[in-house]
């Protein structure tokens, strides 16, 4: 690649790497990164000329004029970005590949004052964070991240995480889960940071603070939800007071369901739940695109009715979102049910001035929409500088989106003022959106993925028709990482919504995906679902023992720790409401929970008895449904968990098996045959079945963790 093509890359990754970059001309005026990169390009190219003094002299000119330090003869590939720069030192025999990012105080240095290599090698998309410092003739691998502050001295694996000083490895290799399916990315966003992490743990201190002052004064909590718009927290105020309207974009039926559908669906049914539990009416509206290319492409590869494919898999969604506890949607509308809305809309916009009609195609005319991407963050002028999009000679520009695409033969298609055709992807939850509703609505959903194109085609296409604004809170969801190295050679196989559940319960499952914020990234592994189950199984055993105690009769009154206990109890629901109030925080709300929990069985384990002490468990009980109910996790009866677990572990027993061993066990304890009730107890701990044996009666369970 020569000289200014790898320039004219550089200056697409301000734009890739850089959210916060707004239009060519600040770039190229006001980023020190670039400038440095830029004068690098050409002092590199006359070094390898030969010139000399000119090459230095000039890299000293740069860095009095940018703060950062590159040696002329350090070869970097193209695409590299300097982040808030000063402080950057890149030394002599460096190399660095491509699509690279650095941040600020970053050193890549030089270890001994032999001659040769002795600084380090940067494979392609490489992050390195604010005050890294690689030090000697080591490689980072490809796509591996250098935490914030790290001192790295040995080589690094590629896909991997460096943390700390000396720097510690953290293998990952890093999978997104979006609309498409499983895609292998680098993310330039979450940086590991120590000093972030304590930051946003003194933030959640001070929002405990003042929750317990609003509690004392008997003020009733505001719920603050993060605006994708605004990029920040904002207090939730609904259009109609004590009414939530919300539409969440849905899924395209071509294939069966993968993990980052169900995190999309789990965290907005939350959201619902949760609005409810507040008292608030909500109107959900979930989508069901039953008309697209990818429809089409797999009916002909299957030889099967396009929308006999699209009914096919609206059913799966249906099942495996039914199997994980997701309400359905008040209204599923599907595009191909609302063509007539879609054709009103496309011709409201042509009669504006927003689309234009060639050959039989309507397309969205992007630069009549002065807003445009308002919500992504990004000027026209960026998106184009970044954008890598196929070239249509026939739009004006080549962002213009579809509105509707003319047939080709053997396709569907209906009925319009532009001839036979179907629907662009975007024009279809605008108009469904409006139909059920209105112009104007509370919240729009969906994955992180689809705040561009698809959200902000929406915007400008709703906006254009109605002159209203579209919806008041942009709420979107993370996405999913995936440890590469335990994965099938088939990913797809491996992400769907039935293979998972075919060997982890559904609220295991739905415990896991609830455990993270929904706008962080979560690490999906079988290990870590692993992790999930073992958790509910901590609060199973719990309320196990707790019914046990409940179900006693007598015994005088004695509760060592009941004021603890108590405590804890009465707090719960409001410390649950505070961190569901503050943009959902379920992470935090089920940190509370189990604190709970916690608190339960020290007070168990203290013996208690005494009609006092039962009500105080039973207290904790209720409170600990209450809440789970809002989450939909902790409403089955151990012996239901137990139940399901033992069918997933294909231990080759039944419950009729394993009761009946438990009776024949009873029986050889009476005969005081204690040899062979051991060998009973053995050969179920053998298939992971624990027999607990309690007053007139003996339980069973599986071994979980």
């Amino acid at each position: 690649m020569g000289l200014f093509a790898d320039i004219r890359r550089d200056y697409r990754a301000v734009f890739d790497k850089d959210p916060a970059a707004r239009s060519g001309l600040e770039v190229v005026l006001t980023y020190s990164g670039f400038h440095a990169i830029f004068f690098h390009r050409i002092n590199h190219a006359l070094w390898k000329l030969g010139v000399p003094v000119i090459p230095r002299f000039l890299s000293q000119v740069a860095r009095w004029l940018t703060g950062i330090e590159i040696h002329p003869a350090a070869k970097i590939g193209s695409g590299f970005f300097i982040d808030h720069g000063m402080g950057v030192v890149i030394g002599e025999t460096t190399e660095i590949g491509d699509d690279c990012l650095l941040y600020q105080g970053v050193t890549l240095g030089g270890t001994g004052k032999e001659k040769g290599k002795r600084h380090p090698t940067l494979g392609r998309g490489v992050v390195v964070g604010t005050g890294a410092k690689v030090l000697g003739a080591i490689r980072v691998g490809d796509y591996a991240k250098i935490g914030a502050n790290s001192v790295v001295l040995k080589s690094v694996p590629e896909h991997s995480i460096v943390v700390g000083v000396p720097g510690r490895v953290i293998k990952r290799k890093v999978i997104r889960v979006g609309e498409e399916g499983p895609v292998e990315v680098l993310d330039h966003v979450h940086m590991p940071d120590p000093i972030e992490d304590r930051f946003q743990a003194l933030e959640a201190h001070i929002r405990e603070l003042e929750g317990k002052q609003k509690r004392e004064k008997g003020e009733e909590s505001v719920m603050r939800i993060h605006n994708t718009m605004t990029g920040r927290k904002e207090d939730f105020v609904p259009i109609h007071p004590g009414n939530v309207n919300m539409y969440v974009c849905g899924v395209t039926v071509y294939d069966v369901c993968h993990i980052g559908h169900a995190r999309s669906a789990i965290v907005f049914d939350v959201m619902r739940q949760y609005f409810r539990y507040r008292g608030l009416g909500v109107k959900f509206i979930k989508n069901f695109t039953d008309i697209d290319d990818k429809i089409i492409n797999r009916a002909n590869e299957t030889n099967t009715p396009w929308d006999e494919v699209a009914r096919k898999f609206t059913d799966k969604y249906i099942e495996d979102m039914g199997r994980l506890q997701v309400e359905r949607a008040d209204e599923e509308p599907k595009a191909t049910e609302h063509i007539a809305e879609i054709i009103q809309t496309i011709k409201g916009l042509e009669d504006k001035g927003f689309a234009y009609v060639v050959d039989g195609d309507v397309y969205f005319e992007i630069a009549k929409f002065k807003e445009y991407g308002k919500l992504s963050g990004r000027s026209l002028d960026d998106m184009q500088a970044g954008a890598r999009v196929d070239v249509d000679e026939r739009k004006r520009h080549p962002m213009d989106f579809a509105l509707w695409k003319s047939s080709k033969p053997g396709e569907p298609s209906w009925e319009s003022p532009w001839g036979p055709g179907r629907p662009g992807w975007h024009i279809e939850c605008t108009a469904m959106s409006m139909k059920h509703l209105g112009e104007t609505f509370d919240i729009h959903g969906g994955g992180a993925d689809l705040v561009f194109p698809h959200h902000e085609n929406e915007i400008a296409q709703s906006e254009a028709y109605t002159g209203k604004p579209f919806a008041r809170y942009w709420i979107h969801n993370g996405f999913i990482t995936v440890d590469k190295e335990k994965m099938s050679k088939s990913l797809g196989n491996f992400f769907t919504i039935e293979e998972i559940l075919a060997k982890f319960d559904p609220e295991a499952v739905r415990f896991f995906l609830l455990h993270t914020h929904y706008r962080s990234p979560i690490e999906f592994s079988d290990a870590l679902l692993k992790e999930a189950e073992a958790s509910l199984d901590r609060f199973y055993l719990t309320l196990r023992r707790s019914q046990d105690f409940i179900e006693k009769e007598g015994g005088k009154e004695k509760a060592q720790g009941a004021e603890e206990l108590e405590a804890v109890v009465n707090s719960l629901r409001d410390k649950f409401k505070e961190a569901m109030d503050d943009d959902f925080n379920t992470a935090l709300a089920m940190g509370h929970m189990f604190e709970l929990i916690r608190e339960l069985n020290r007070f168990l384990d203290g013996k208690p008895s005494g009609d006092k002490a039962r009500a105080l468990v039973k207290a904790a009980l209720d409170a600990l449904n209450e809440t789970g109910a809002v989450l939909r996790i902790f409403q089955r009866t151990p012996e239901e968990w137990y139940s399901s677990i033992m069918k997933l572990r294909n231990v080759g027993l039944t419950e009729s098996d394993i009761h009946a061993l438990i009776s024949d066990r009873e029986d050889a304890r009476k005969k005081a045959d204690w040899a062979r009730a051991d060998a009973i107890r053995d050969e179920l701990l053998a298939k992971n079945i624990v027999l607990e044996d309690k007053p007139g009666a003996t339980a069973w369970r599986v071994k979980v963790g």
